[in-house]
């Protein structure tokens, strides 16, 4: 296991110690809210990571209170009350959902889950009958996802997720596109927050929009743009803007660059940062897209006054979608032809080591409301600024240095298999 003290991974031992744990001292102090009624629960994933090192790769666990005594154990009970099957790997973006108590959170997860993997992917089955059983498993649940770190396994997140090969591509071309990456629905929920949050400033371009809105959020954390954002930048990676752009007809205003401000050449070979630009309407050319020159990284510098724009290609996809760019790739801004607007997102990223465009302001609210992921994207997990009485903070040094070499394996690993 590769965590902190206070996270674990889903379903391992740790995990089902905690989940022990609470439900013990939970059920003591809600015993008289039960009422004696007997209730139970199981779940069983399949194709766990095998760092794991469980069964045939099977993650299970099983929790029954007959009224009086609870049992926890690592046994499959397909007679439970409520029974949950699926995918280890997607089943994680339900368990990471803290709120499950909440209207609109777990139907907003699993509204994702089923568009982006299938609506068959997780499998439930039976329900609590008695409300104060169903409250103390919601708890349950938000208490776990509060804990409950991502996959470090990158090669084998990476094939779960369906785009072991757009990590390649984002080696070979500098780019990827991950096409109908959310909803159609929550596009629209994307937009209509940006505009909102972009009116009261009167502006066409707003940073910190992270602090904008669960939606932001929600999709800081999407977990096929973090794995490539992983795959380039390493684990440990921090939010380096949040930013909104909202643009009419006319001339692209952002001439050929890179995302490489005040970085001298020659670029190291090594990405720095990485931008995923999210489209909340189809984008064509007539739109007025982002135009990227595949495998200009290669060149380890910013392009130059007499550089021409041969080889451009402009980035069409359609809404709900993100293009993803990192190693210094050039690209610039494409005119607008048609009428209406254009609404992005820009989740920018820069590698761990590097200091962030927006000032970190991290919210004990906003922590306490989403998973362990967008912590370490906002610098909790390492050891930067947290300077001690002693000097760094040792833990965090450590872990992070084992989470991104882990992860540097495991990308090579993936690499020599696509290759």
């Amino acid at each position: 296991m590769i965590t902190l003290p206070h996270h674990v991974e889903l379903l391992s031992d740790r995990w089902l110690e905690k989940a022990r744990e609470y439900l013990e001292r939970e059920i003591a102090a809600r015993k008289e809210r039960l009422g004696g009624r007997a209730f139970s629960v199981s779940e069983r994933l399949t194709d766990a990571p095998p760092h794991l090192k469980l069964p045939h790769d099977v993650a299970q666990w099983s929790f029954r209170y007959d009224g009086e005594k609870l049992q926890v154990t690592r046994e499959f009970d397909s007679g439970a009350d409520v029974v949950v099957e699926g995918d280890y790997q997607i089943a994680l973006l339900a368990a990471q959902a803290v709120g499950a108590l909440a209207p609109d959170v777990m139907p907003h997860a699993l509204r994702e889950i089923a568009h982006g993997y299938g609506k068959d992917v997780i499998r439930s089955r039976g329900m609590l009958k008695d409300p104060a059983a169903r409250e103390l498993v919601g708890l349950l649940h938000d208490h776990m996802a509060r804990r409950t770190v991502e996959n470090p396994d990158l090669a084998h997140r990476a094939k779960r997720l369906g785009i072991a090969g757009k990590v390649r591509e984002v080696e070979e071309r500098g780019y990827t596109v991950l096409e109908r990456a959310i909803s159609p629905e929550f596009a629209d929920e994307l937009r209509q927050a940006t505009l909102r949050a972009l009116l009261p400033h009167n502006t066409f371009t707003l940073q910190w929009m992270l602090y904008q809105g669960a939606e932001f959020e929600r999709i800081a954390q999407h977990a096929q743009l973090m794995t490539l954002i992983d795959a380039s930048l390493g684990r440990g990676a921090v939010i380096g803007s949040l930013s909104s752009i909202r643009r009419g007809p006319g001339p692209g205003q952002i001439p050929l660059h890179t995302d490489y401000s005040m970085v001298p050449d020659p670029y190291p070979e090594f990405a720095l940062t990485g931008v995923g630009v999210w489209a909340f309407e189809d984008w064509s050319v007539a739109s007025g897209p982002t135009w990227i020159i595949p495998g200009s990284q290669r060149m380890r510098r910013g392009p130059r006054p007499t550089d021409s724009k041969e080889g451009g290609v402009p980035v069409e996809m359609p809404k709900g979608s993100v293009v993803y760019f990192t190693h210094g790739v050039w690209h610039w801004q494409g005119d607008r032809t048609e009428p209406g607007e254009r609404v992005t997102l820009h989740s920018h990223f820069n590698r761990g080591i590097l200091r962030s465009l927006e000032p970190k302001r991290v919210d004990v609210q906003m922590m306490h409301r989403n998973a362990p992921r967008l912590g370490e994207m906002l610098g909790e997990d390492d050891w930067f600024d947290k300077l001690g009485p002693n000097g760094r903070d040792q833990l965090r040094a450590a872990y992070m240095a084992r989470l991104q070499s882990f992860t540097d394996q495991k990308k090579r690993e993936l690499l020599a298999e696509a290759g």
